[in-house]
């Protein structure tokens, strides 16, 4: 059994989807596909189902999943500790944030206040998708990360702190047909084809996205694209409109055009409960009071 047996393991876990994996990861499935039948021949056990329609852990895999995560946090606590008791202090603190954010007045204060308490760490900044988020967390690539909360809820492994509800919004192209009407609302849009990453194709935010619609009368026809980028370049090219949190840099494109909506989600920052030292406490702590005064 080796690190990147249980990487892979993890990621697929959170996943649960051999070829979104290996599109994360940008190895490819049947490299991921060996190193978990590795693993599994070592264990004994089959850790996942897997059929046309869905890939899902086992009984004996959700053990095993509990089991890596409890491990990656600990040899990542005690590799801290160990660098304290020789006397090497500095460190590196990984942070991921949703992507397609404006980041502006987060980032800098975030990153002026860490180094003043510790001048000889650094901060990594990584913006990736939901699940990316996730699984980096389960598999140590990333320390914190701070996304939707409803993104993290399922994972008891995680310890999440709200630090913002902000609403949603809906991008349409500057060259919609209705770009220029006053006074819509999404009820106009009923007909049109709404975009989301690919990587979002689940029941928990299929659901979220409908109940944005719901209050307006209609459940929308949903298309998914590849990553967040790909969905502003189809907007701004007026292939489909998106609904999108307030913080999106897109908002402020000259070939876009939003309007506000009637719905709203809560940030959280998560990181693996059991990751405990102090520079990732502190930096936490940082990015919450940060968020907080760009409320005020």
């Amino acid at each position: 059994m080796n690190d990147l047996q249980i990487d892979y393991f993890m990621a697929v876990a959170t996943n649960l989807s051999f070829s979104k994996t290996a599109e994360e990861l940008f190895v490819s499935q049947p490299a991921i596909s060996r190193q978990i039948s590795a693993l599994e021949k070592e264990l004994g056990a089959r850790l996942f189902i897997r059929n046309n329609q869905k890939t899902e852990l086992t009984e004996v895999g959700r053990l095993y999943f509990d089991l890596f995560s409890r491990y990656k946090a600990d040899l990542l606590n005690t590799k801290y500790e160990a660098d304290q008791l020789m006397g090497r202090t500095k460190g590196v603190v990984r942070v991921g944030f949703l992507e397609g954010w404006d980041l502006v007045n987060i980032i800098p204060p975030m990153m002026e206040r860490f180094k003043k308490a510790y001048p000889e760490s650094d901060i990594i900044i990584n913006c990736c998708g939901i699940k990316e988020l996730t699984s980096s967390l389960l598999t140590d690539t990333l320390d914190l990360v701070v996304t939707m909360k409803n993104s993290t809820v399922r994972f008891s492994e995680f310890d999440c702190r709200d630090v913002a509800v902000i609403g949603k919004i809906l991008l349409f192209s500057s060259r919609h047909r209705l770009a220029g009407m006053e006074g819509m609302t999404l009820k106009d849009f009923s007909r049109e084809k709404f975009l989301a990453p690919w990587e979002l194709e689940e029941k928990l935010i299929i659901e979220a996205i409908a109940s944005y619609t719901r209050p307006y009368g209609f459940v929308p026809k949903l298309s998914f694209v590849k990553n967040h980028e790909s969905l502003i370049t189809c907007v701004r090219n007026n292939m489909g409109v998106a609904i999108a949190d307030e913080w999106v840099w897109a908002k402020g494109a000259a070939d876009l055009r939003w309007i506000p909506l009637n719905a709203r989600d809560t940030i959280s920052i998560a990181r693996m409960r059991t990751k405990i030292n102090e520079q990732v406490l502190a930096l936490e702590s940082l990015i919450e009071n940060v968020i907080a005064e760009q409320k005020n």
